[in-house]
């Protein structure tokens, strides 16, 4: 496929990063020093303005099969699709900072209807409906769903004394209908075996059917003890994000919401529009504030404010009052790790969340990417079992190295296979690999 990127900022960046390696890349950018971040890729890297029909022509616009504008004013980007659109480019993505863009009063999308954008990305939306998720997943770090909810996929940090800590998986006797498909221990992504023995500190991948998974929760915390729903939220941050986050949790009976604004006028508009939740005026890196509020109570603290350091500080003031699960947001990508390696249970980015949307759609083809787990390290494809494909058990299916079927999609029902069970034409398989599997796993059932 042959790509346009139009901004070479992170999000360019970490875009070529993605899909370089199978891809036809230029990336435009005004800036001669954005050039030097993208000698490593195999990109051609374009000096100029988006907005510029003769800079467009520089990266063969006519030809191109997607242009993507993520430069950070919205304005640039919505102009810059515009422009390729009218110049011959088949499929524009336009990224923007507000719902201001994304419908019309009559329902229509009003960028498509007056500047030809196909789709309209808001990073900060995405990022709001991922913290949802995991919320919505007691002791999950992340949580992914499929096949329209019967399918859940969640992941766990083990802590010291976890019932998944004490034998071999194959001794462990998980619920029937969920399996797990990768550990991570350190750096290291692995797909397990019967044999391997998990550890605290580890991270575990389980893929399996919705009532299934239900059940799993009580095999992940330690003591045999239930983990618990999160019924008090705290949100600290009252911007797109936080706002956007208090919405989808206002609604909810069994959940209640705090959040901290410092901006007093933000926070006015704040309580006018939400419903339920109770808007504090303060400072969330205040640990008097803190304190005084009881926000150690907390089952889950999100800190969603547009700066890191700010973010990484209310964080460990919470963590440091009791709150036992932490979920932070992260500005710049680069800084995920790190706030992972100082104690944050979930440390999320809204560009890197769009940058995987982006990348689950554009690497399409008959292995759809579902979805792309820790940092792009690991992905869930969807394979479709071509109609002359002999049936086969699957324990002789010879798929690449660190890869596992999770799950079976047959006629409407959700199997977590076995060795001895069959894929047949027609099924959908929905499957665990790794990244230096990827390729081999996009084109499984072409060249077998």
């Amino acid at each position: 496929m042959r790509i346009i990127l139009i901004g070479g900022g992170e999000v360019g960046y970490t875009l070529a990063k993605a899909l370089a390696p199978n891809h036809d890349l230029h990336v435009i950018d005004h800036n001669p020093a954005a050039a030097d971040r993208f000698h490593s890729l195999d990109v051609r890297f374009v000096l100029g303005s988006g907005t510029s029909a003769e800079v467009l022509g520089l990266g063969d616009i006519e030809s191109s099969d997607l242009v993507i504008a993520c430069t950070g004013l919205d304005e640039v980007n919505i102009i810059a699709c515009a422009l390729a659109k009218k110049l011959g480019a088949t499929k524009t993505v336009c990224f923007v900072s507000g719902d201001d863009f994304l419908e019309s009063v009559s329902g229509g999308y009003s960028l498509r209807e007056h500047f030809g954008v196909d789709q309209t990305i808001w990073p900060e939306a995405q990022l709001a409906d991922a913290i949802q998720r995991i919320i919505a997943a007691p002791g999950a770090i992340d949580a992914e769903s499929f096949a329209g909810g019967q399918v859940r996929l969640l992941e766990y940090r083990l802590e010291s004394g976890s019932p998944l800590t004490v034998a071999p998986i194959a001794s462990l006797q998980l619920p029937r209908g969920a399996v797990v498909v990768a550990a991570k221990r350190g750096d290291t992504i692995t797909i397990p075996h019967g044999g391997t023995h998990l550890k605290p500190g580890d991270k575990v991948i389980v893929m399996g059917r919705r009532d299934a998974m239900s059940a799993m929760e009580a095999r992940v915390a330690p003591d045999g003890r239930n983990l618990r729903d999160a019924r008090r939220v705290t949100i600290i941050g009252g911007g797109d994000v936080g706002f956007r986050l208090a919405q989808l949790l206002d609604s909810l009976d069994d959940v209640s919401v705090r959040m901290i604004e410092r901006d007093q006028a933000r926070g006015e508009m704040l309580a006018a529009t939400l419903t339920n939740a109770l808007i504090l005026s303060g400072d969330g890196t205040d640990l008097e504030l803190l304190e005084m509020e009881e926000i150690g109570r907390s089952d889950v603290l999100v800190s969603v404010i547009d700066n890191d350091e700010r973010n990484l500080l209310a964080s460990l003031l919470g963590r440091q009052l009791g709150v036992t699960k932490i979920i932070t947001r992260v500005s710049k990508i680069a800084n995920l790790r790190l706030f992972e390696r100082v104690g944050i249970d979930v440390a999320l980015s809204a560009k890197g969340a769009a940058v995987e949307s982006i990348v689950r759609e554009v690497e399409g083809g008959k292995a759809k990417v579902l979805a792309v787990l820790e940092e792009g390290e690991a992905k869930i494809f969807e394979l479709v079992v071509p109609d002359d494909y002999p049936a086969t058990a699957l324990r002789d299916l010879a798929t690449p190295p660190e890869s596992i079927v999770g799950t079976i999609l047959r006629h409407g029902d959700a199997i977590v296979p076995h060795g001895n069970d069959r894929i047949e034409p027609g099924d959908r398989l929905l499957v665990f690999c790794t990244d230096a599997s990827a390729d081999l796993m996009r084109t499984f059932f072409t060249t077998s």
